[in-house]
């Protein structure tokens, strides 16, 4: 069983650490190279050992909005890396529970004052997840991320730092890394044939020296924009739901009806674990979809 199976199923915290390593020294025994899946554990068992306490706030600077459905030590991962790396921002944790029946469910006893917003009528999926828990927003800014990430040090700060001294920004994305300590993306640049991923195998530290990237897009695993821009907007189209585009298209909406523009903050760094969370299944039909809304914008790579 890969570690990431393993993870996904256990709960009891002492024990998955007592039965990866089982599993890791199989893998150290049979690859003479580190494989991404202990790269993710070690991220994990780093960050589950944290003690997260979060406080009360009664007017959040920002709303943290994540999405989930079951992978409960994932979730518990994230939030752990939150609260050591979200320093001098008031905001509240909003959990976007798409109807979860693993130890997700309970997400709100666990951990103090988590907003714990659960879906009860079936699964809805991603794009309708979201949209529900932005309602119960207070924060002036959301900052929409997958629950299989694990931040660094300021990485709130620093997309707040950008965001708030440029008018011209409508959504401030962060650099998103992979396990094997690589650029995944610094945002994305959409052509008719395809798209680019802006830095994609640098290292992590490739373009740190800029304060951001202009782009089409940044991915919606990681990006922050105000809350008055999403009302006012509409916020994710849902002739995508259940996902996949809606990010795209929500960035380009704001570029050419709102002459917001999306940027990605290279010195804002978050770990990605890249498709441990929801399952797409509405690719073809949501791009052609998205390319007839939005052919005249773009361009032949």
């Amino acid at each position: 069983m890969k570690v990431y199976e393993y993870i996904k199923t256990e709960t009891d915290i002492d024990k998955l650490k007592t039965e990866v390593i089982k599993i890791l020294d199989f893998y150290n025994q049979k690859y003479t190279e580190a494989t991404s899946e202990s790269n993710l554990y070690q991220f994990i068992i780093d960050n589950i050992s944290i003690e997260a306490k979060f406080k009360h706030v009664d007017s959040p600077k920002v709303s943290i909005v994540i999405p989930v459905y079951n992978q409960y030590i994932l979730t518990k991962s994230l939030l752990c890396s939150i609260y050591k790396n979200t320093k001098d921002i008031d905001y509240e944790i909003i959990i976007a529970d798409d109807n979860s029946d693993d130890e997700t469910k309970n997400i709100g006893e666990n951990f103090e004052n988590i907003i714990h917003i659960k879906n009860t009528s079936g699964h809805k999926g991603f794009l309708y997840n979201v949209k529900n828990a932005i309602q119960h927003a207070r924060g002036e800014y959301i900052f929409l991320m997958n629950n299989d990430m694990i931040t660094c040090d300021n990485y709130l700060t620093e997309l707040l730092n950008i965001i708030e001294n440029d008018n011209s920004i409508g959504i401030a994305g962060s650099k998103i890394l992979t396990t094997n300590n690589k650029i995944q993306e610094c945002g994305l640049n959409l052509y008719k044939n395809g798209l680019v991923f802006i830095g994609q195998n640098e290292n992590i530290t490739y373009y740190d020296n800029v304060p951001y990237i202009d782009c089409d897009y940044c991915s919606g695993c990681a990006i922050l924009f105000r809350k008055d821009i999403w009302d006012k907007s509409g916020g994710f189209d849902t002739n995508y739901a259940p996902a996949y585009f809606e990010d795209s298209d929500f960035a380009l909406n704001l570029k050419h009806n709102y002459n917001l523009k999306s940027v990605c903050v290279p010195k804002s760094k978050i770990y990605h674990f890249r498709g441990k969370s929801y399952k797409f299944y509405n690719l073809d039909k949501n791009k052609e979809y998205f390319l007839k809304k939005w052919d005249k914008y773009l361009t032949k790579n």
